[in-house]
């Protein structure tokens, strides 16, 4: 016969898994709104979203600052535990905003939109917000949202540039630094999607290093270099997997350690 004690224990954990929902989708928006009322926060307490921007990026499609964090957030949504939210698709676009199909949304309306769907987010459930930026102008209105939100409802979020935090991995990479549409952003897209790659367009002419001391408007170049003579894209697939393997890898690190150090020193 079994004990009381075995009885309880196993009434415990059969309570235990008849309470536990199967995460079906890692996306938040393919989800069924009772399946993230059990899921958030009982099983997954982190959310990831993506922020780019519609802009000409050399060549490569212009949506490249919206694909590689949507595709990276996906990548790293079962390693860190986290479902993927819709990404804002819409950013700060400037001195490229007169190429085609290159727009972007006034900063003020950007920065409410981002602090509407991190409070969104955050009154969902999720304990945790990972924000990947693909696009550097939107980093300071993202910032403000994130400090707001902070300040407001002690969110906690973590906002990462990605092509920056992983500067090293291009360089491991190529040898070399990268530059906006250059060699880290083309071997990016050209991981995900080769199709959106294109090569038979490519001219050194289209680039120039970024050189703080003038500025144009629009720019006269759509790769723009970090350092003269560095950066060009490299049209190579096995050194774009390569490297979009070593991005995800350190994003993962930084997310589960500023995760681990949250829990152990935040309220």
């Amino acid at each position: 016969m079994r004990t009381t004690v075995e009885l309880t224990f196993l009434v415990f954990a059969s309570v235990s898994l008849s309470l536990s929902q199967p995460i079906t989708h890692r996306a938040l928006q393919d989800l069924n709104w009772m399946e993230i009322q059990k899921i958030v926060p009982a099983q997954v307490q982190t959310v990831i979203l993506a922020a780019g921007t519609i802009e000409a990026h050399g060549v490569i499609n212009n949506g490249a600052d919206i694909l590689a964090p949507e595709k990276f957030a996906e990548g790293l949504a079962t390693e860190v535990n986290a479902l993927v939210a819709p990404a804002i698709p819409y950013g700060a676009t400037r001195s490229l905003s007169r190429y085609a199909g290159s727009f972007g949304i006034s900063d003020e309306v950007l920065k409410r939109l981002y602090y509407e769907v991190m409070k969104g987010l955050a009154g969902t459930g999720f304990k945790n917000i990972i924000v990947i930026n693909g696009h550097g102008p939107n980093r300071p209105l993202l910032d403000a949202a994130a400090q707001r939100l902070f300040l407001e409802r002690n969110a906690r979020l973590l906002i990462i540039d990605w092509w920056s935090y992983a500067s090293e991995a291009i360089k491991e990479v190529f040898g070399e630094n990268g530059g906006h549409a250059g060699n880290n952003e083309t071997a990016a897209i050209l991981a995900i999607d080769p199709s959106l790659v294109h090569k038979e367009l490519y001219s050194p002419k289209m680039a120039h290093p970024i050189d703080r001391s003038w500025s144009a408007y629009p720019d006269p170049a759509t790769i723009l270099l970090y350092e003269p003579g560095q950066g060009l894209p490299v049209f190579d697939v096995d050194k774009a997997k390569l490297y979009f393997k070593k991005v995800q890898e350190k994003m993962r690190g930084l997310i589960n350690d500023t995760i681990e150090g949250w829990d152990r020193g935040v309220r």
